[in-house]
């Protein structure tokens, strides 16, 4: 790995970090230009770069692009490490340089990858680094606050058993191939995707607390000055609200539990456009993007919207 050029060409294979410790970086695109940006991917909680595979294709005319899977997830070795937002921040990091990957970066976040992405942004400032990230674009992402929307016993209990792929439509709104599809249920399938997942949900909602502490909201300058932030926002109740009825009809929950959450559904809507309207506070250049009629899943299911994110971001 050391012999490789990252900067050229497309290589992809196993960086080591430690001596035991390898993951597994994929890069596309032209080769690169010194002082043009790269584009990181950093994928939700339990998720895998298989889910950004055709946002990828449509970048890398253009863009250099690297994706890389955090320990544990596809062909990346486990860790013995626990899973926090800002382990995972500063694994990034290590990978970069040991890469030699040099800024600026983009980064594309979705999901919990925004409180990583947030922890990586902290990192950098906290070692004088301003200039190494250069623009965002938050795809849905989740914030410090969010915990106020999920996780939720409630749609856990509601929606047990069930497939989540199939009852939200994403298995059929996808624009992924059948084959890349088959490789993005097959990673979420295996034992050590499962394994990787639990232990990361197990350090999400202290992830989100200890970002809170941060204040990263109330600075000034914004912690990306003006340097552009995209945020797209989704709508995770449409998914939310499949699952829910599905789980109904299934049997599945309390009473209790169904009308605990049916209310939850119910404010979900303005809590989230609040929560993610609070992200623009990072940059004073932002822009925000209702990406309606979709889900959770942008990048799955309506993978332009993320691709016009990147172009205006890096203009």
């Amino acid at each position: 790995m050391a012999a490789i050029d990252w900067e050229r060409g497309e290589p992809q294979g196993l960086v080591p970090l430690q001596p035991e410790h390898r993951l597994f970086v994929s890069v596309y695109g032209p080769d690169r230009v010194p002082g043009t940006p790269i584009i990181i991917f950093i994928p939700g909680v339990t998720c895998s770069i298989t889910e950004w595979v055709v946002v990828r294709r449509l970048l890398q005319p253009r863009f250099r692009t690297l994706l890389y899977e955090r320990s544990g997830m596809g062909a990346s070795d486990e860790s013995l490490q626990p899973p926090t937002a800002s382990d995972m921040a500063l694994e990034l990091d290590t990978l970069l340089k040991a890469m030699r990957i040099a800024p600026p970066y983009v980064i594309v976040c979705h999901s919990y990858g925004g409180i990583i992405s947030r922890e990586f942004l902290e990192l950098c400032h906290e070692d004088n680094r301003n200039e190494d990230v250069v623009g965002m674009v938050m795809v849905d992402a989740n914030q410090e606050r969010s915990t106020v929307l999920w996780p939720d016993s409630n749609i856990e209990a509601i929606s047990q058993g069930l497939d989540w792929n199939t009852v939200t439509g994403l298995s059929k709104a996808r624009v992924l191939t059948d084959t890349e599809w088959q490789a993005f249920r097959d990673e979420q399938g295996s034992e050590k995707h499962q394994r990787t997942a639990k232990k990361e949900m197990e350090h999400y909602v202290d992830s989100c607390a200890t970002l809170l502490e941060k204040h990263q909201f109330d600075r000034d300058p914004p912690l990306l000055n003006r340097y552009p932030v995209s945020v797209l926002k989704g709508h995770p109740e449409l998914d939310l609200r499949k699952a829910f009825e599905a789980g109904v009809l299934a049997g599945n929950g309390t009473r209790e539990q169904r009308s605990q959450f049916s209310e939850k559904l119910a404010a979900y809507p303005a809590i989230n456009d609040q929560l993610q309207r609070e992200n623009l506070g990072l940059s004073r250049n932002h822009r925000f993007v209702d990406v309606r009629g979709h889900g959770h899943f942008i990048h799955i299911t309506a993978p332009e919207a993320v691709v016009e994110g990147v172009n205006i971001t890096t203009t």
